[in-house]
């Protein structure tokens, strides 16, 4: 009889747990379903703390991923060039600047959220260059997750509002989602678990944006930089 007490208090203890289990996965299921992309998003920042002194800076593409190529121009060499300046200027100003690669080197995407996550950035920035079909289009944009989270467009605004004091061929805006689907979003947007932001600094299927490339690029690996310093200083209440 003491045995099958013992086994009798043993399980009352435990279905309120088992219970209480079930109905939050069916709760984390059922907002997943309900919610979609925007609550699989903020179910991953969950329990997630930054470091506020650490940021980290994608050069996109790389290694057997050219990404865009115009003539002997290839996109995988210009996000480098001008992300390796965007780290040097946060770094010069006490940052701990993470990068996804630093050389000519092949980095999933998985990998790169991986990085940013582990390190606890608190920005995640991807530069990329952009590419059309038609020579004639020309511009800098921005892109964030299609919930338009308040950091992330934050950060997509500040970086693009400082680019625009140095001057840009146009100013693109900041886009949502993906460029083939409002609803669905660029890996590194919706994997990382900080605010993020993939940059298309000027297409390089166009003259003029190139040109404005070359020449500018120390100041637009500032003009990144100070947005980015700023976004962190109004997300801290400064």
């Amino acid at each position: 009889m003491i045995k099958s007490r013992e086994t009798n208090n043993r399980k009352s203890f435990l279905f309120p747990i088992i219970a209480l289990f079930s109905l939050t996965f069916s709760a984390v299921l059922a907002l997943i379903v309900v919610g979609g992309e925007e609550a699989i998003y903020k179910l991953q920042q969950l329990n997630f703390i930054p470091d506020e002194k650490t940021i980290c800076i994608d050069p996109g593409h790389g290694g057997e991923s050219s990404g865009a190529v115009y003539g002997n121009r290839y996109e995988e060499d210009d996000n480098l060039r001008l992300s390796l300046l965007v780290r040097d200027i946060l770094t010069d100003r006490g940052y701990t600047v993470v990068m996804t690669r630093d050389n000519d080197s092949d980095v999933s995407l998985a990998e790169r959220c991986k990085i940013a996550n582990k390190a606890r950035a608190s920005l995640f920035v991807s530069i990329h260059r952009n590419s059309s079909s038609s020579e004639k289009a020309t511009g800098m944009e921005m892109w964030v997750h299609s919930s338009k989270p308040t950091d992330d467009t934050l950060l997509a605004q500040n970086i693009l509002d400082s680019l625009e004091t140095v001057g840009i061929s146009e100013n693109r805006g900041i886009h949502s989602g993906y460029r083939d689907g409002a609803d669905k979003n660029y890996y590194i947007n919706r994997n990382t678990k900080m605010p993020s932001v993939l940059a298309e600094i000027g297409f390089i299927s166009n003259e003029k944006d190139n040109k404005d490339f070359d020449e500018n690029i120390e100041k637009y690996a500032k003009a990144i930089a100070d947005g980015i310093e700023l976004t962190l200083k109004e997300m801290n209440g400064q």
